[in-house]
């Protein structure tokens, strides 16, 4: 029969071995947090346009929203790419010679909120009819972009917010 002093009890090497386990998993879950493995990331919204250009009169590439996620105007840059220029408009851009936006709503409901069926315009600020060129010049830029008739352009749709692609595309100007 064993006194009340000698109990069974778990060796001490077995112990340690324990709480070095539970350590080690205590660091894993700190490290994982701190670096970042919780982090959320933005959920870019989705979207599909069809593009067009009218050449008459102001000049404009017309993107028609054919479904997706509802997209806020404000939160919307365009960049279009020609002839290793780029250029990335947006409605909050001051246009050089016109008093207009870059970016507009076309129809009736315009609401400031881009959903199916809805025309996003794109509007340059010079339309040079004689010489077929469409002309950009925001006044925080220096040099213009230019896109000659015809010319095949590279264009991505970006959300503001999570500063990535809603859709990339080409299309011709004509």
């Amino acid at each position: 029969m064993k006194s009340p002093v000698e109990e069974d009890a778990v060796s001490p090497v077995i112990g340690v071995m324990l709480m070095i386990v539970v350590t080690i998993i205590i660091a894993a879950v700190v490290s994982a947090f701190a670096g970042g493995m919780s982090a959320t990331e933005d959920k870019v919204p989705t979207a599909a346009f069809t593009v067009s250009a009218d050449l008459d009169g102001n000049g404009t590439i017309i993107f028609k929203d054919t479904g997706g996620d509802e997209l806020i105007l404000d939160e919307v840059l365009v960049q279009m790419e020609y002839n290793d220029s780029t250029i990335t408009l947006s409605n909050l851009d001051k246009m050089g010679k016109r008093d207009y936006k870059y970016l507009t709503e076309l129809g009736n409901d315009a609401d400031g909120f881009i959903a199916g069926g809805d025309r996003m315009v794109l509007t340059c600020d010079t339309n040079d009819e004689t010489n077929k060129l469409l002309v950009f010049q925001p006044t925080d830029v220096e040099t213009n972009f230019t896109i000659p008739y015809y010319a095949h352009v590279d264009y991505m749709i970006i959300d503001k917010e999570s500063s990535k692609a809603i859709q990339t595309g080409k299309f011709i100007l004509r």
